[in-house]
């Protein structure tokens, strides 16, 4: 609708999800941040908050400590429809510490939330700290050509 697209640019575009004391840090007007203390908080963190599709980025930082208490898979599904549909970007940061390596299963619990929001797990960069920064995509990327996902040239067959 016409009316809400004035004070939409006021609306923040990046969402800052932080998951158990991984990171403490203080929200500002540009940036939606919360922080999860239990398991059940997690899914509904951007409820109310976020409009469906109004997010460029959203990031969600957790600390291998934490993520079997309290990250919740489903939580990143609900969160992945308030990215925009072209080109919403997630990154899950999955925080070692102490130069320890994150565990396989762990980054596979990471990976797997991807997967089930149907998003693209377009990369996995490790720090130098051991942690894993895991960045997907909704929909399709700006930098990828037209003709690639959408065949345009197709309504012309079988006309004949």
């Amino acid at each position: 609708d016409m009316a809400s697209s004035s004070e939409e640019s006021s609306q923040p575009k990046t969402a800052l999800i932080a998951v158990g004391e991984a990171m403490l840090f203080k929200p500002t007007a540009e940036v939606l941040a919360e922080q999860i203390r239990q398991k059940e908080d997690m899914k509904d963190a951007l409820e109310g908050k976020a409009e469906p599709g109004s997010l460029d980025v959203i990031h969600v930082v957790v600390g291998e400590k934490d993520l079997n208490r309290l990250f919740d898979a489903d939580a990143i599904t609900s969160y992945a429809s308030c990215l925009k549909d072209q080109g919403g970007e997630m990154t899950i940061h999955l925080l070692c510490g102490d130069g320890n390596q994150a565990g396989e299963e762990n980054m596979a619990t990471v990976k797997m939330s991807f997967i089930t929001a149907g998003l693209r797990l377009d990369q996995m960069v490790q720090g130098a700290d051991g942690s894993f920064a895991f960045t997907g995509y909704k929909g399709r990327r700006d930098d990828e050509s037209d003709d690639e996902d959408y065949d345009t040239d197709n309504d012309d067959k079988g006309t004949d």
